[in-house]
C-alpha cells in the first residue's frame, strides 16, 4: 500500500465543483429545517391552545413572531455547526489550495464484511502478512456488482481538505472474489466500539480477523 500526493485533475476538479450547492438547493436546505424547527417551538402554543384554553389572535401573534426569528437563529446556528452555510468555499478552497490523496492498493486476499444499518458492505484487504486494510462504503457495493471491486489493484482518490471526501476508485487489476464472508457488526458491538471503521489499518493478519 502507498499514499501519495498531488494535484487534481481536470476532471477531479470538475467532480469537485459539480458538488457545490446551487442556490436553490441552499434555499430549500435552510426552508426544511426553517419549517421543522418552528412547527416544534409552536407545538406548545398549539397544543395549549387546543387542549386547555384558546389563545386569541393577537397573543398567536405576538407569540409566534420572536419564536420565528428564534428558529432562523437556531437554523443559521445549526447549518453553519455542520459545515452548510459555508461548504461551497469549502469546495473552493479544495480546488485551490487542496491535493489529491491516492492510495495505492495491491492484494491477493479479501474477506467482506455484511452490512451493518446502511454503512455499505465492509471489505477487508490484506496488505501485509501483519496488516490488513478495513474499507466500507456504499460506493463499494456499487462496483462489486459489476465485478470491478475487491479488485487485485486499485486506487482510491480523496480530497485533503473537505473531510476526506471520497473523489473516485479505480480499479487498475482483476476482479478478486472475497475468501470469507463475515457476520454484520452487532449492535452490542457499536456500543462497546469494538467495530472498524472505513480506512483503518490493523496491525493484525487477515486471518485472525472473524
Amino acid at each position: 500500500m502507498r499514499k501519495i500526493e498531488r494535484p487534481y485533475n481536470p476532471e477531479e476538479i470538475k467532480l469537485l465543483k459539480s458538488r457545490k450547492n446551487s442556490l436553490w438547493e441552499h434555499f430549500e436546505n435552510f426552508g426544511k429545517k426553517w419549517i421543522l424547527i418552528t412547527l416544534i417551538l409552536l407545538a406548545p402554543l398549539l397544543l395549549y391552545d387546543k387542549f386547555v384554553s384558546k389563545v386569541s389572535s393577537n397573543t398567536q401573534l405576538l407569540t409566534s413572531i420572536p419564536l420565528i426569528i428564534i428558529s432562523i437563529g437556531i437554523v443559521v446556528y445549526w447549518m453553519r455547526k455542520n459545515g452548510e452555510i459555508d461548504w461551497n468555499k469549502k469546495v473552493d478552497n479544495e480546488i485551490k489550495n487542496g491535493k489529491a490523496q491516492v492510495l495505492k492498493i495491491k492484494t491477493d486476499k479479501v474477506y467482506k464484511r455484511k452490512e451493518t444499518f446502511d454503512l455499505g458492505s465492509g471489505f477487508y484487504l490484506k496488505i501485509s502478512e501483519n496488516e490488513t486494510l478495513f474499507l466500507q462504503g456504499q460506493y463499494f457495493d456499487e462496483l462489486q456488482y459489476s465485478r470491478k471491486f475487491p479488485n487485485t489493484e486499485f486506487e482510491i482518490v480523496r480530497t485533503e481538505l473537505t473531510f476526506n471526501e471520497l473523489i473516485d476508485i479505480k480499479p487498475l487489476g482483476e476482479y478478486l472474489k472475497p475468501e470469507k464472508k463475515l457476520k454484520a457488526f452487532t449492535k452490542e458491538q457499536f456500543e462497546n466500539n469494538e467495530v472498524h471503521y472505513d480506512g483503518d489499518l490493523l496491525k493484525i493478519p487477515i486471518e485472525q480477523i472473524k
